[in-house]
């Protein structure tokens, strides 16, 4: 049983390294902008890292700054404090912060000449204390020892001395100064990456569109090589779709996915990084949830695929059945079937709808988990650095630096798993691409070509030729004839005889199986396609009219043929006047496929495109049966003459059209039965005779009795 048209064929399968090779072929040319992107995609995630760390600093350098190690030394000793940060003088004595490397450092081995000193708080009231306190959170408490000034904790005594507000102000300025200084650091890489992902996201989008304009540009080069064999298997929508919307799913792959799949990498490393120097236990316990992701990625890429695939191969038969039914509304209308046609669009667009929100019900169901892997880590973290930073083994800087890197750990595999979509839709629509792609068109050019004279003689020769168009169904069952150079010649028989089958063979829109057509002497499959069709105009009973002007139908964007060339052939098929009665004359706007001329207009109009090219060889394929017979004279008289030293084939049912023919070709269920002029065949009194006799006698009025 023959396939239907509208049921597609399975589609290619390809491997993703396959997939992704041809597709990063296609941005290879432009890899320069690409680098850098990823170098700014680099910078972008330089600023967005650094902006938790930068509150880290903030929370432990400067609000609970105060209560950080420092080292005390006299003013000869002043200058070598400066290696630790900024100095504070505060009663003849010089003072320095220590951070956690420097404190260790420092208390392994002491600088000369300086002593540990650290600011506590009890009760109000804040002390320097002489020695360093196990954690800036330990409890305290103020006490006398030997009459002076002191502080418990720990169960150590450390000697104390008071500081009052001046003092407090003293080592409060750099916390001040830092305040503004950081606030505008933070603020400088909120405005850096937002101005870096501008100028990317554009750099992005014009690299994407760019490729994508290729490879459309590309799809229907390829489309316009192929044989009328393989639009007869696939139907325009479909088509359309392939061009279009599968194309539009690569766009996101260039314009976001390539780029910002590459940040999100840089992004997930350096927060990995970042995490593991800040707290390695803190940052392998964010990570425990990570198996779990493994194994819902692996669920997702499996039944996303598909649900793609199933979306794009429904979208397809939808559209085909829409661009089919619209451009057949008038016999819908005519034949009452608007509801029969309406159940059949619910069909599919019912199937489009369950497919779309199977899709829709997977991406519900991974992107939640991932939020929700996001969550759990953060409460563990939460409940395990509250502990440490209550225990004082953690500040409550890095915890609070934590939560952030948590959550933009887990953005980009939000974003990932976004991308993990788009990627494999994209990877569906390149396998329907590539699969187009790959189909090598069914007529191909000789590797060996053979070209011909400028002015071609027109002999055609079919030579035991046998055509199916499909195996074994054989149209023409070895057909030979030879037509000289100037003749006119006619092909008539009963509809599906296989008349309008030679012509498309002339013009090698199909392939023989079996035989040889020659033009002049070269056999039409070593001509290269362009010569071969230049030599030869066609005019078809269903007349195709392209959107624009009167103009641009005749001379078909071939800007060789002059506005006076086009005038001329309207004039020698009488259609000038008509033109120039209307307002806007030969730039007069046609609608879709001509709708507002009427059969015989069109027809005419195509009369005068085949004349416009000046052809060395003439096809005429039913191409006056829209004409009325008034017209018809008119339109013979002007091909006579132009047929004048052209050769001419003529395919027509009535017979009075090809009288004049130099030789008339009889076609019977794929065979030529009978060769010769209208004479000739109708003393023979065969076939020809008896579609001549069988015409006539449907023309005369004599009926005779039953």
């Amino acid at each position: 049983m023959s396939r239907s048209i509208h049921e597609e064929k399975a589609v290619k399968q390809f491997k993703d390294t396959q997939l992704l090779t041809r597709l990063l072929s296609y941005a290879k040319p432009y890899w320069k902008m690409i680098v850098l992107c990823i170098a700014l995609a680099f910078l972008i995630v330089v600023a967005d890292l650094a902006r938790p760390y930068i509150m880290k600093v903030v929370i432990d350098g400067h609000i609970n700054g105060l209560n950080r190690p420092m080292l005390a030394a006299g003013a000869e000793q002043a200058e070598s404090l400066k290696r630790y940060g900024r100095v504070v003088e505060w009663d003849g004595k010089s003072y320095v912060r220590l951070d956690e490397e420097d404190a260790a450092a420092a208390q392994a081995s002491p600088p000369e000449g300086a002593e540990a000193v650290q600011i506590v708080r009890t009760d109000g009231q804040y002390w320097l204390i002489a020695g360093w306190l196990s954690s800036p959170q330990a409890a305290v408490q103020a006490a006398e020892a030997d009459g002076r000034a002191a502080v418990l904790s720990e169960g150590r005594t450390f000697a104390a001395a008071p500081l009052d507000e001046a003092a407090l102000a003293a080592f409060r300025a750099q916390d001040y100064a830092g305040f503004v200084r950081l606030g505008v650091l933070f603020l400088l890489t909120v405005i850096g990456a937002a101005a870096l992902s501008y100028l990317q996201s554009n750099l992005l989008q014009y690299t994407g569109q760019t490729i994508i304009f290729n490879i459309r540009q590309q799809l229907f080069n390829h489309l316009s090589r192929m044989s009328m064999s393989y639009f007869d298997r696939n139907p325009v929508g479909r088509l359309v779709v392939r061009v279009t919307q599968d194309t539009e799913s690569l766009n996101q792959l260039y314009s976001q996915v390539v780029v910002n799949l590459v940040k999100d990498v840089i992004v997930l490393v350096g927060i990995v990084a970042v995490m593991l120097h800040m707290s390695v236990e803190l940052a392998l316990l964010s990570f425990t949830v990570i198996p779990v992701l493994a194994l819902l990625t692996f669920w997702y890429r499996r039944v996303v695929r598909e649900a793609q695939r199933r979306t794009r191969t429904i979208l397809s038969r939808l559209n085909a059945f829409l661009a089919e039914n619209l451009s057949g509304i008038r016999i819908t209308q005519l034949f009452i079937r608007e509801e029969r046609q309406r159940e059949q669009f619910d069909y599919h667009n019912t199937a489009y709808y369950r497919a779309g929100m199977r899709g829709t019900v997977i991406n519900s169901i991974f992107q939640p988990a991932i939020g929700m892997m996001g969550n759990l880590a953060i409460a563990l973290l939460l409940w395990y650095g509250g502990v440490k930073v209550i225990d004082s083994s953690i500040t409550f800087g890095i915890v609070y630096a934590f939560t952030h890197y948590v959550r933009q750990f887990f953005q980009p595999l939000m974003s990932l798993a976004e991308k993990y979509n788009q990627i494999q839709q994209a990877m569906v629509g390149a396998e329907r691409i590539f699969d187009m792609l790959d189909e090598k068109p069914a007529i191909a050019c000789s590797d060996n070509p053979k070209h011909l004279p400028e002015r071609v003689r027109g002999e055609i020769r079919f030579e035991h030729v046998w055509f199916a168009y499909n195996e074994g169904e054989w149209v023409l069952k070895d057909v030979s004839f030879t037509i000289q150079p100037g003749q006119t010649v006619a092909f008539v028989g009963a509809t599906g005889a296989g008349k309008s089958s030679i012509i498309q063979l002339i013009n090698r829109f199909y392939d023989i199986q079996k035989g040889s057509i020659k033009l002049d002497g070269i056999d039409i499959r070593d001509i290269p396609l362009d010569e071969l069709r230049r030599s030869i105009s066609v005019v078809q009973q269903d007349v195709f009219l392209f959107t624009g002007d009167i103009a641009s139908n005749i001379r078909l964007n071939d800007h060789e043929i002059t506005d006076e060339q086009v005038r001329e052939a309207a004039r020698m098929v009488h259609m000038d006047d008509y033109v120039r009665s209307l307002p806007d004359g030969y730039a007069t706007q046609l609608g879709e496929r001509g709708i507002n001329l009427s059969l015989g207009q069109r027809q005419l109009l195509s009369f005068a495109r085949a004349i416009a090219h000046q052809p060395q060889i003439l096809i005429l394929d039913e191409a006056t049966s829209n004409i009325d017979t008034e017209t018809e004279l008119i339109v013979q008289d002007a091909l006579h003459n132009i047929s004048q030293g052209r050769t001419t084939l003529i395919v027509a049912h009535r017979l009075s059209t090809i009288q004049h023919a130099d030789q008339i070709v009889v076609m019977h269920k794929g065979k030529v039965r009978e060769i010769g002029n209208h004479y000739q065949l109708i003393a023979q009194r065969g076939y020809y005779y008896r579609l001549y006799e069988l015409q006539y006698k449907e023309q005369s009025p004599y009926r005779p009795a039953r």
